[in-house]
């Protein structure tokens, strides 16, 4: 059968640039096998970016791959034949230095076919990048081997299967994107182990099960990335270990429960994106006042209850709150808006009572105001009320203004006149302005 791996061995066999001799490292020959078998198994004669790949040259030299001068295993073929022809047992050879590849960089290339488990063979293989192919199949075995690894880019590919418990055995992973696969499964409870990871990005895809508690033990994490997936999962109070984290994004999932109070932990936090996840419960003051540096917070389309916490005016880098479609009573704190950044509010369909925060005056670049909706029953047990303020009327980029459905009352103010940029209002309803 003329498998991937048989014609890599012909390749290898008939090379008038590498010979194979007695002399011939195995860990040069091996990558250049590696090589010849990803060429192969990845459909290489329809790549777009193929330049020297399965020719008699210098591999090194080869579209997308670059290699660097490494410290390496000094083991040559004859040695290991002679080691097997006395069955001795294996020993590592003095280190050599050799140019071994270190990338490969393949992005929208139209690889097809799957990733050959002789991957494995890149022993000093720090990034791999193939993201915006045709690639199928399952993840190697192979790939957990490569515990040099540092940057893995899968993503828009049409990779299936799960995510094996060997991925905490690659342990000096930074950056990992997965999304826009069809991956699907638990997330491994190994991936604790990846202690220099910086960047989970595993969105768009099928996992499931739940968020394991190990997940704590990514202490260098900033960015992670589950959303659009099929996870049902509470939020593991662990996560509060994540102190370094700056993106959080989960929306699109079953995350039940709270925000655990061990989230005030998470200091650095920047985006926090939890909409449409079915959180429930109460968002405390004791939390929110220690995300000092958050500038976009979405959680809409759950069942959060209680009051807004004042806390969320007092965050100075918060541009974005949406907090739509909740079942928030109480009153907006009168600090929303008051640091002058706050650039679009959305808190429709909600249960609010009180006037539109006076802190908002001080939010004169605002794009986005959305307050309907907080008189559902139309039984003015909610609904926020008194006067639509005159200082609107100083928002000259202010693009929408929706109000109705509330208890407002008054006239429209003139001052709405110079809010050049609106281009969308709608202030009454049913023909009435309330």
């Amino acid at each position: 059968m003329n498998t991937p791996q048989q014609m890599a061995l012909n390749a290898l066999l008939q090379d008038n640039y590498f010979p194979l001799t007695e002399d011939t490292l195995f860990v040069r020959a091996q990558q250049r096998y590696s090589l010849f078998t990803m060429f192969h198994a990845m459909q290489g004669d329809e790549w777009m970016n193929a330049q020297g790949w399965g020719t008699k040259t210098n591999e090194c030299e080869w579209e997308g791959v670059t290699c660097t001068m490494m410290e390496t295993d000094g083991t040559s073929l004859g040695s290991m034949r002679r080691r097997r022809e006395r069955r001795l047992h294996p020993h590592e050879e003095e280190k050599v230095m050799e140019m071994m590849v270190t990338r490969i960089q393949l992005s929208e290339s139209n690889l097809q076919g799957s990733i050959p488990n002789e991957i494995a063979g890149f022993l000093h293989l720090q990034e791999l990048e193939v993201s915006k192919n045709d690639l199928t199949g399952r993840l190697p075995s192979g790939l957990y081997n490569l515990t040099n690894l540092q940057k893995l880019y899968l993503d828009d590919n049409t990779l299936r299967g799960s995510i094996s418990e060997d991925f905490g055995n690659m342990n000096a992973l930074e950056d990992v994107f997965l999304f826009g696969n069809e991956l699907g499964g638990p997330l491994p409870k190994s991936m604790g182990n990846l202690k220099k990871l910086r960047r989970f990005w595993a969105s768009d895809m099928f996992l499931s099960g739940t968020l394991p508690t190990e997940i704590g033990g990514l202490e260098s994490l900033k960015g992670l990335y589950l959303q659009n997936n099929q996870l049902v999962s509470n939020l593991p109070s662990t996560m509060g270990n994540l102190v370094e984290l700056r993106d959080l994004r989960m929306f699109g999932n079953v995350i039940t429960g709270d925000i655990p109070a061990s989230f005030r932990y998470l200091v650095n936090l920047e985006v926090v994106y939890m909409d449409s996840c079915e959180l429930r419960g109460g968002l405390t003051n004791d939390v929110i006042r220690k995300w000092r540096k958050l500038s976009d917070f979405q959680a809409f389309g759950n069942n959060i209850q209680g009051e807004i916490p004042t806390a969320l005016g007092e965050l100075e880098n918060l541009k974005v709150i949406n907090l739509a479609e909740n079942n928030l009573v109480g009153t907006i704190p009168s600090s929303i808006g008051q640091s002058g950044n706050l650039l679009s509010l959305v808190l429709r369909n909600n249960r609010l009572t009180g006037s539109i925060p006076p802190g908002l005056a001080s939010s004169t670049d605002i794009l986005h105001i959305n307050l309907s909706e907080n008189d559902p029953d139309k039984d003015a047990t909610s609904g926020i009320d008194g006067q639509i303020p005159d200082f609107f009327g100083s928002f000259t980029k202010l693009k929408w203004l929706k109000l109705h459905g509330n208890r407002l009352q008054g006239e429209i103010p003139a001052s709405l006149s110079d809010a050049t940029s609106l281009g969308e209002l709608r202030i009454c309803h049913e023909q009435k302005c309330r």
